[in-house]
Parts: structure tokens; C-alpha cells; sequence
């Protein structure tokens, strides 16, 4: 339960043994619903309050790891490494100049996974799901293509690993070998729209890193649109199953958001 005084907000995410989970609450004085995307920038200028909790599943002990005035969220325990929890600094893509954030779980050792460049933003960072590394998308204003990057959270690395077309959203099998993004338009989370907007792009696209080849799977036709007070519930985030055989997607191609599963098929 979250206490009186708090918020729970985003997605709240266990370790890979799902015995404890990480979170981020907002002080109830800063928050506000985030029903569209001009809520989404409102909160970004607001700085609310912020706190990263761990909770103990067992006994359902509570500490808090950081707090800050500053919009936090996406907190990710690193797999099979519960030192080590990523967050974000939450906003306007084109506005945030640091996006991705580690900390031990105990609070120390906080340090900035990198630092944009001029013009760069950085979104959707997530663990390749054995724990080896971080992986996350960078585009810069003006341009349509996007860039796949990966982070590794000790040295703090950075290494670009291929180009793609504009996806939004990435998940990768279990060892990063292969990636699945959702192919997208102008995004709505940045401040300069004028300088990223781009032909919309409707389709699933896998990428071989292995064999350095990526490909078009089927069409998402998701319209993106805020639904129902939700501004993510239309969006693809697609993932593998787990013998990477088929991506699961969400869409509203057909008026309601619903999951969809479409075949990866040979390459």
C-alpha cells in the first residue's frame, strides 16, 4: 500500500527471482493525473517530488533508495543483479539531457549512464533480459532514422550498435542477439514537434544483430492516440515470445486496444 501522502505512479518492477520490487511514488501535493500529452510536459516543468522505493515481497518492508525534486521513473532492477536498480529522469525527450540513471539498491554509487548530445534524445531504455547489458534508442532533431545503442552500467560504456527505422518502443530476446521495435510517427513527447516530425512508419521491424540484418514483420496500424485518459495503451511495445517464434503487440488497428501476435518468420 502506498503511504498517505504519495502517489504511486509508472510501472513498478520485481527482481528476477520476484522476491522484492522497485518503484517510484510522487508527493500527492505534485500529483496530478497524466491523462494527455500536454499533462505529461506539465509535469516535466513542475519538478514534483519524487521518491525510488524497494519493497521486500515477503515482508513487505519498504526503503526508500532516492528522493528529489525532478520528475523519476522506469525503475529496473538490472536481471540477475539486485545491486544495481536504473531509473530515468522522466520528460520531454528533447528537453531531459540525461536521461538514464543507475544507483545501487542501496542508495550509493549514483551515476549518469550518458549525458545527450547536442540535439540527441534518448528513450525507452531497457535490460537485455540476461542482465548483460542495457539497451536503449537515440534519434536527433531533424532526422527520421534512429540509432540502437547499448549501456553497460559498470564502466558506463556506450556503444552504438545499428541504425533503424523510427521505432518507438524495443525489446530484445534473451541474450540482445535480436531485437523487435514498433515502427512509429512524430513522437507527442517532445517540446520542439516541429523539428521531429516524420512520415509515420506502420510496421514491425526485427533486427539480426548477429547477422547484421533487420526486416519487416507484419503491419501494427496502431493510431497511437491517447484512449480513454491512457497515452500509452494504443502503443505496440513489442516483445518476443519466449522461443522468439512470434511478437506480442498491442494495437487498436480494429477500435478497441487489444494483443496481437505476429509470426517473426524464417529470415
Amino acid at each position: 500500500t502506498v503511504p498517505e501522502g504519495w502517489v504511486g505512479y509508472g510501472t513498478w518492477v520485481s527482481n528476477s527471482a520476484c522476491t522484492k520490487m522497485v518503484g517510484i511514488e510522487i508527493h500527492a501535493d505534485d500529483w496530478f493525473p497524466l491523462s494527455d500529452w500536454k499533462k505529461f510536459h506539465d509535469m516535466y516543468h513542475a519538478k514534483p517530488r519524487c521518491r525510488m522505493i524497494r519493497i521486500d515481497l515477503q515482508t513487505g518492508e519498504r526503503e526508500v533508495i532516492l528522493e528529489k525534486h525532478g520528475w523519476l521513473g522506469h525503475p529496473q532492477y538490472q536481471p540477475f543483479h539486485d545491486d544495481t536498480v536504473a531509473f530515468c529522469h522522466e520528460g520531454p525527450h528533447d528537453l531531459v539531457d540525461a536521461r538514464m540513471w543507475f544507483i545501487n539498491e542501496d542508495g550509493t554509487n549514483l551515476r549518469c549512464g550518458k549525458v545527450h548530445e547536442e540535439g540527441e534524445s534518448c528513450t525507452h531504455e531497457f535490460w537485455v533480459p540476461d542482465g548483460s547489458a542495457m539497451i536503449y534508442v537515440s534519434y536527433l532533431k531533424g532526422q527520421r532514422d534512429r540509432w540502437i545503442w547499448s549501456l553497460d552500467p559498470v564502466t558506463l560504456e556506450n556503444k552504438r550498435l545499428t541504425s533503424m527505422p523510427p521505432c518507438s518502443h524495443l525489446m530484445s530476446n534473451f541474450d540482445g542477439s535480436l531485437l523487435v521495435g514498433d515502427g512509429c510517427g512524430s513522437p507527442a513527447d517532445v517540446s520542439d514537434s516541429g523539428s521531429h516530425d516524420i512520415v509515420t512508419d506502420p510496421y514491425l521491424h526485427v533486427f539480426d544483430l548477429k547477422a547484421g540484418t533487420n526486416r519487416a514483420i507484419a503491419r501494427h496500424d496502431s493510431s497511437w492516440k491517447v484512449h480513454k485518459g491512457s497515452r500509452q495503451v494504443t502503443h505496440p511495445h513489442p516483445s518476443f515470445t519466449p522461443d522468439e517464434s512470434q511478437v506480442l503487440f498491442s494495437s487498436d488497428a480494429e477500435g478497441e486496444p487489444a494483443l496481437y501476435l505476429a509470426d517473426v518468420g524464417a529470415p
